[in-house]
This record gives structure tokens, sequence and C-alpha cells, in this order.
């Protein structure tokens, strides 16, 4: 594909840092990934709007990278746009009970910020890996904390750059989900908490922390959990059921301390990752005809079953 018009047209844009043929590799929590063909990192929510308008024009395929957890990307790379929203467009203010809170943010440092002052409500979500953006997109949650039950709203734009706000009964949260987000790219949003001793939360927020280091892989490369858990299973069981605890392809494992978890041991390609999740996929149908949900998702041209 052609970028060059498409370069030209980008750099007039105010706060916009463009490059071409960037490795995604570095920018995903895989440590996987080809070249994207356009890498645009906007350092303002407005930048984001006009970003997104001239792609839509121009037709080019987008992908929106957060802090790159929970994706896989082919080893061909992408051949379109990337907009990245990370430390370009992270940060928040604290109003009160409430936090307006930018995108790219780390989940992780917000959830540190509130305990510090006493707002309660993320702190059992401690050491789930991503940015703020990603998380209300998934409606992240562990230890029976959610996202969702903090929002106000979400903020940001549809993808021909239209700007959208929605309240967070019109977002459609749900196990894993968030249906009216799935299609926008999330710029900002607005949290209420309740308040609560700030060490108290720190005692919680460790608690959770210690809980995820005891039962997941956190030394080596992986995207999170590759599975949705399935209607009255757990995805990691099953598949350690099924003994594919430790199996390999290539440099990708199914880890030995969670079955939920394929780890890149240090070589792994994106292809290996690819084979693998489709290996428990099957084995987990013919044994216990359970189809698993991928959570992980799949960035770029990966061939049969990459849809």
């Amino acid at each position: 594909m052609n970028h060059n018009p498409l370069f030209n047209r980008l750099t007039d844009i105010e706060g916009v840092e463009i490059i071409k043929n960037v490795s995604m590799a570095p920018h995903t929590s895989y440590r996987i990934g080809g070249p994207a063909g356009i890498w645009i990192v906007p350092r303002s929510e407005k930048a984001v709007g006009q970003v997104l308008q001239v792609l839509h024009r121009a037709r080019v395929p987008l992908f929106v990278l957060g802090l790159g957890t929970n994706v896989l990307v082919s080893d061909k790379g992408w051949d379109g746009a990337v907009v990245h929203i990370g430390p370009n467009l992270d940060g928040w203010i604290f109003e009160g009970r409430q936090a307006v809170v930018r995108a790219g943010t780390a989940l992780m440092n917000l959830i540190q910020a509130t305990v510090a002052v006493g707002l309660a409500g993320m702190e059992s979500m401690a050491g789930i890996p991503g940015s703020v953006g990603g998380g209300l997109r998934m409606n992240a949650g562990a230890f029976g904390q959610e996202i969702a039950s903090t929002t106000v709203w979400v903020r940001g734009y549809y993808r021909d750059g239209t700007p959208f706000k929605a309240d967070r009964d019109a977002i459609g949260f749900g196990y894993r989900t968030a249906a009216q987000l799935q299609d926008a790219v999330i710029t900002s949003a607005r949290f209420r908490f309740t308040v609560d001793d700030p060490e108290t939360l720190a005692i919680r927020m460790d608690k959770a922390l210690n809980r995820r280091r005891a039962r997941q892989p956190f030394d080596v490369p992986s995207c999170g959990s590759v599975f949705k858990r399935p209607p009255n299973h757990y995805a990691g069981k099953l598949i350690e059921m099924a003994g594919l605890k430790g199996e390999r392809i290539g440099g990708a494992m199914v880890s030995p301390k969670h079955a939920g978890f394929i780890v890149n041991t240090g070589s792994a390609s994106a292809a290996d990752v690819f084979n693998l999740i489709r290996k428990v996929e099957s084995t987990i149908r013919h044994k216990f005809g359970v189809r698993l949900e991928r959570e992980v998702k799949l960035i770029g041209d990966f061939g049969p079953g990459g849809g």
C-alpha cells in the first residue's frame, strides 16, 4: 500500500507524531509482531479525532493500540494505520470522589493513585495489565470488582472521527465486554469512587496483587488470559484437565503455572502462539464439547481460523 499521500495529510495535524514501518513487537506485552505501515501518536484528544477523519476518508485499515496487552500481532504486521494511545495520552484529574482519566493511562497507575488518596472501587483490580481505554472496552475486572461499576461516562470518537460521549447505562457493559465501545476510539472517561481508609485500601490492593502473582505467570511475556470464561466452566481448568499444561509449539507454551495463559518463552513467533491457540481450542472442543471464545484480539493476517 502506498502511504505517501496519507502520510503527508497526517503531518498537517498539530500534535501528532507519524512514523512509517514501526515494529509493533516492542509495543505489545507478547513482544511479538511485524511492522505497522503507519504508526500514529496523537498527543491530544482533539488530534485523535482529526487523525480518524483523515484515515476514514482515505479508507485506510485502522487498528487502535493501547499498552499492547490482550493482543497478538501477526508476524506480517499490519499494512495500515496504527493509532497508539498510551503514554502520549495519559494522566488524570481528581475532582472530589471522581476522576477524569485519559485513555492511555496504565490502569495500575490509576489504581495506585486512587488508593493513595482513599478512593475505593478499583483496588481489587490491581495487577490487571493494560490501559484504562482497553480496560473499558473489555470491562476489565477481578476479585469482585469491574471497571463498569465505577464508570460515569466515556468519551472519544467513532471510527469516522465523529465525537461521542456515552453514560454508563448506555454502554452495554457485560462480562468482559462493552457493546457500545467496540467500534469506538476511547480518549477519556470519568469514574466515581467511594471514600475509604488508604491503609485499608492498600492492604486490599496488595492482597489482590499477591493472589495474581501466585497464580499467573508474571515473569514471561504473555497477553494475559487467552480465553474468556465459558459458561459453567473455567478455561484454565479445562485446559489443565485436557493435559495441555506445558504444551509447546515452537517458542509458545501453555503456562505450567496457569493453563489459561499462553506464554512466549523467548523465541515465539505470532504463528507459534496462534497455532497453539488453535490446538487448545480443538482439544477442548473434542474432549469436553466446549467452544472456547478468545479474549485475545488477533491483529493482521493469520490465515484460516484467524477471524
